[in-house]
């Protein structure tokens, strides 16, 4: 069974000779083809990239902003701001002396999330950064939040 295209579906990155017309008819196979070689981002369609070996090429996302948390009290609880996001990199500063905790959608204490010594990292994808919270238990001690896009 096949299908029209009702709009043409130009891709930058395929050049296609003679280009498309409206209304072309495309088989089943064509159809299935086309929706495996390309992903859709909301706004428009964008070829499927793969690395020179045939993996699946994967970028990380941009990033949006860098946040220092630095610990003014003895016990220091911070959550993020509401900034939408896709991913969130907390990094433990390296000459910190206690851990800092971390969690997603309730608050980090000692034993309540995930612990990161000094110079520990972790890496997590969440739509929005006030749901990450962070707990320093040593003045002046930091972590660090990259977020992306």
């Amino acid at each position: 069974m096949a299908g029209n295209i009702g709009k043409p579906l130009p891709f930058d990155e395929l050049e296609i000779k003679p280009p498309l017309p409206p209304l072309q008819r495309l088989s089943d196979d064509i159809q299935q083809v086309l929706s495996l070689l390309s992903g859709y981002n909301g706004s428009q369609r964008k070829l499927i990239k793969v690395t020179p070996k045939g993996d699946l090429f994967i970028a990380s996302p941009p990033v949006k902003g860098i946040a220092n948390i630095v610990a003014a009290d003895t016990v220091h609880d911070w959550q993020g701001g509401n900034i939408s996001t896709t991913e969130v990199l907390i990094i433990a500063v390296p000459n910190n002396s206690n851990r800092v905790w971390v969690n997603v959608d309730s608050v980090a204490a000692p034993d309540t999330g995930y612990p990161l010594d000094a110079g520990d990292w972790v890496r997590w994808s969440i739509a929005n950064l006030n749901r990450l919270h962070i707990h320093i238990v040593t003045i002046g001690e930091k972590a660090v939040i990259v977020y992306t896009i």
